[in-house]
């Protein structure tokens, strides 16, 4: 009878999976509602830093290629790398413009800053390029020998694809030559910062 009470008495507590720490409905394995402090850590180098989401659960945060951990902390290792990509922009007629143009920004090419523009037999312009997100950085580089163009604020591409130039107006590469290009997330424009010839 006393080994059959003990039972009754502890099953309950093997049987939770999740414990509460000022909290009685725990989300999580352990669920602290509160700071949390640990001692004793080991003051060899760290491999690998954590951080917390907006629900609050605690986990491992990747490091970018350009970021090192070391010595507890968290540096840019001086490097910088362009990916690079290769856009077909095929021509039928001189001036031939490019509307709302699809470089795949948010999927494939995500990570891409540099995009070489390939394919041309005449001159072209871009009036929009889709898919900005707040800060995103990319360069478009004209490869051919003939002129690419940038237009101010177009209404053939949608207001949030359009872009701003430097000048106000167009800028134009004498055949080869690139712009470089940021998305300002609160007004929903591209940003001409460099064009150069």
């Amino acid at each position: 009878m006393k080994s059959l009470l003990l039972f009754i008495f502890f099953v309950p507590f093997l049987a939770l999976s999740q414990v509460g720490i000022n909290t009685t409905t725990p989300q999580a394995t352990l669920d602290v509602n509160g700071s949390l402090r640990v001692t004793s850590i080991p003051s060899s180098n760290a491999a690998k830093v954590i951080g917390a989401d907006a629900d609050g659960t605690v986990s491992q945060v990747n490091i970018g290629d350009n970021l090192q951990l070391s010595s507890g902390t968290l540096r840019s290792n001086g490097s910088t790398k362009y990916f690079v990509a290769t856009k077909s922009t095929p021509t039928i007629f001189s001036g031939h413009p490019f509307h709302n143009v699809d470089l795949q920004l948010t999927t494939t090419n995500k990570d891409i800053v540099v995009f070489r523009l390939s394919g041309s037999s005449n001159n072209y312009e871009f009036t929009g390029i889709s898919g900005g997100t707040d800060g995103k950085h990319i360069i478009l580089l004209n490869v051919s020998s003939n002129n690419f163009k940038i237009t101010n604020e177009s209404l053939l591409s949608l207001p949030q694809n359009r872009i701003i130039t430097m000048a106000g107006g167009f800028e134009q590469t004498s055949g080869e030559g690139l712009v470089e290009l940021v998305y300002d997330g609160t007004i929903n424009r591209w940003i001409v910062l460099n064009f150069r010839n």
